[in-house]
């Protein structure tokens, strides 16, 4: 984990080659690193508890101002990291010397060995949230898995994407869907759009009472497949995962 910090600042100096024009008329969201993490299923269980052992040193450290949250899949494990902005990657060691001088040193020390030797492989990205692309359901905090439905959409269709997506967030409000849903951007890494539906469990999501059934209470079908007319009309390809929330290997002090 701690060369993937290193390499992404290294990642960052591609930001000059983005479009400024771009990136300066797209609304500003949330930034966060995502690492997927392929874990054999025998260094399963090691890696995994490096990770925890991580977490208790990083409170034995009093470390507030950092935070990791990961999900399971198939073949491993997803990450999501936060960062403020990319003025991070400056100086991307920031969060390992806050161990320092600690009671959390030792432990720090102690993952770096862990990581060493746990093989693994990794992808990372940089991604962006879209503050006006997000639906969440006033009081709803059961959130137990994520499902991704990654977009891959040519730039001469991303405004009719952003118009698809922002048809999609009113249906979602139109029919009560239950469950929190978040678009993002990626400013590094492949060129594509992100949905994150968070749900209670994979077969909550699956489960007819939470799309099916809603649909035709609110007599929205002819909406909906107007809706994938679109959609289909601007997508070029489409891939999806699903991953349960690791309580045990998330560092998130104060919920922050």
């Amino acid at each position: 984990m701690r060369k993937f910090f290193t390499a992404v600042g290294c990642a960052a100096l591609m930001l000059p080659l983005l479009p400024a024009t771009a990136v300066s008329q797209e609304e500003s969201g949330d930034l966060g690193m995502v690492m997927m993490v392929e874990v054999a299923p025998a260094h399963r269980a090691a890696y995994r508890e490096a990770i925890e052992g991580l977490g208790e040193a990083a409170a034995a450290a009093g470390v507030t101002d950092y935070s990791w949250h990961f999900w399971s899949t198939d073949t491993g494990y997803v990450l999501y990291y936060p960062i403020n902005d990319f003025a991070y990657f400056d100086d991307p060691d920031q969060l390992w010397r806050s161990f320092d001088g600690t009671d959390g040193e030792a432990g720090r020390d102690e993952f770096y060995a862990a990581m060493q030797a746990t093989p693994t492989h990794t992808s990372t990205e940089i991604i962006e949230s879209i503050p006006s692309l997000e639906y969440w359901p006033e009081g709803y905090s059961d959130v137990g898995a994520i499902h991704l439905h990654y977009e891959y959409v040519d730039d001469a269709n991303e405004e009719a994407w952003m118009e698809n997506a922002a048809a999609w967030i009113a249906f979602f409000e139109k029919i009560g869907y239950p469950y929190g849903v978040r678009a993002y951007r990626t400013r590094i890494g492949d060129d594509r759009m992100t949905w994150a539906i968070f749900v209670p469990s994979l077969s909550d999501f699956h489960s007819d009472a939470s799309w099916d059934d809603l649909i035709e209470a609110a007599g929205a079908g002819a909406e909906m497949e107007a809706l994938n007319d679109d959609w289909n009309a601007v997508v070029d390809r489409m891939e999806h995962i699903s991953a349960g929330f690791m309580e045990s290997m998330t560092y998130n002090p104060g919920d922050m």
